[in-house]
């Protein structure tokens, strides 16, 4: 395996929002990885649809992955969003069973001024369900990738992650640099970024590191954490410290642009990447 880079949706470049079109899009920028974005909702409805997306993406050589929908907390205490918050995960479980699309992102919890240790057990026992709901459905074969988030208010930090990854089988993280950074101004810096890899190896182990998933771009942030993302020219983040430190690792997996210009910034790490000895 490789460290595939690519787009977070259908690169702005293409002529139609079309999936498929996307995915050619991708392998024409010379980029080959598109994050499948769910975001609003999971769009890929019928299984045959998600098996024609999954053949063509192989053929054109592009790795995918999902973002789930941004409506999920699995720290409610309402039972009604609890279960929506699930299904919409075992929904994109299911189409990245089909797609081979493995990496399924979430955006877990709201920790909504609860005590962070108790709302750490809750997400936990949370997806120690899921994991046992997807085996006995068969989808077993894909990975929850709960996202490093860029707000102090948001489950969870690196730390969290890693820690719940390493107790949780069939869980591991889905590292977005750039809310690191916001949530970490002072560690924007090329030992920053080393020690986030360090700290995978060590808890998660070298195999962790041949199958990443990673998010990237500028970002603009206040005290509070993230505000909103930027292209890596107006943004303070070293993204070349960042992508020295992939090399550095020699990770493996998938690196996905969320740049305001997905495939310029995409293009400029992966020829900054394979620039490197």
């Amino acid at each position: 395996m490789v460290l595939h880079i690519g787009t977070a949706g259908v690169p702005l470049s293409t002529e139609s929002r079309k999936t498929l079109d996307g995915i050619t899009q991708v392998k024409t920028l010379g980029l080959n990885a598109m994050e499948l974005e769910f975001v609003r909702q999971v769009y890929v409805k019928s299984n045959e649809e998600a098996k024609e997306i999954g053949a063509f993406a192989k053929k054109e050589g592009v790795a995918l992955s999902i973002h789930a929908p941004y409506f999920i907390n699995l720290n409610s205490p309402d039972r009604k969003t609890l279960d929506a918050s699930r299904k919409r995960i075992v929904d994109c479980a299911r189409v990245g069973h089909y797609t081979g699309a493995h990496n399924i992102v979430i955006h877990s919890a709201y920790y909504m001024k609860m005590d962070k240790n108790e709302v750490y057990e809750r997400v936990k026992a949370q997806y120690i369900q899921l994991r046992k709901e997807l085996a006995e459905l068969g989808y077993d074969d894909v990975v929850l990738r709960p996202e490093l988030m860029g707000k102090f208010t948001q489950f969870a930090d690196i730390d969290v992650l890693v820690k719940m990854c390493a107790e949780v089988e069939g869980v591991l993280p889905c590292v977005d640099f750039a809310h690191y950074t916001a949530m970490h101004p002072d560690r924007n810096t090329y030992e920053g970024f080393c020690n986030v890899l360090k700290l995978i190896e060590d808890t998660l182990g070298k195999s962790a590191l041949k199958d990443m998933h990673i998010h990237f771009s500028g970002i603009n942030y206040t005290e509070k954490g993230e505000r909103n993302h930027l292209v890596f020219d107006e943004a303070e983040i070293d993204w070349k410290a960042m992508v020295k430190s992939w090399k550095e690792y020699k990770i493996e997996g998938i690196a996905i642009s969320e740049s305001p210009n997905i495939e310029g910034d995409a293009l400029k790490a992966k020829k900054y990447y394979d620039s490197l000895q």
